[in-house]
C-alpha cells in the first residue's frame, strides 16, 4: 500500500458518521493530512474507525499521542484544515507500519503528527 490508495479524503470539521462505512470486516489504515498543502500530517490504524475519528481526536478519549493530537485539532485549530481518508484492509498494523516507513525512507522523517522514533 501507498498513498495512492487513499482516493477519498474527508474535511475533519465537517466528517460525519454517514461518511464511515455502517459495517467492515477487518481494520483501518487512515491518513490525516493539510487540506492546502496536501502534507501527510499523521499516518494511523485501528480496528473501529468511528471510535478512533470521532472518540479519540475529537471526544478526547484516549491517551497521550491522542490528547497531542486532539490539541492540535481544536486548541491550535489545525481541524479547519485537515482532512482524512482511510483504506479497509486485514493487515491494517502491518500496512500502517509499511507506510510509515516508506515515507521516512521518501522524506527523511516521519509525518509531524507522528513520534519521531
Amino acid at each position: 500500500m501507498d498513498l495512492s490508495a487513499f482516493q477519498k479524503w474527508y474535511p475533519l470539521d465537517s466528517l460525519s458518521f454517514k461518511d464511515i462505512p455502517e459495517k467492515w470486516d477487518y481494520g483501518f489504515v487512515y491518513v490525516f493530512r493539510k487540506h492546502s498543502t496536501k502534507e501527510v500530517l499523521y499516518i494511523g490504524s485501528t480496528t473501529n474507525l468511528i471510535y478512533r475519528l470521532f472518540g479519540n481526536y475529537i471526544g478526547g478519549a484516549g491517551g497521550s499521542t491522542t490528547q497531542r493530537i486532539q490539541a492540535l485539532l481544536l486548541e491550535e485549530g489545525f481541524i479547519k484544515d485537515t482532512e482524512v481518508a482511510w483504506v479497509e484492509t486485514p493487515y491494517y498494523y502491518p500496512e500502517e507500519k509499511h507506510l510509515r516507513q516508506t515515507y521516512l525512507e521518501q522524506h527523511g522523517r516521519l509525518p509531524l503528527w507522528n513520534k519521531q522514533r
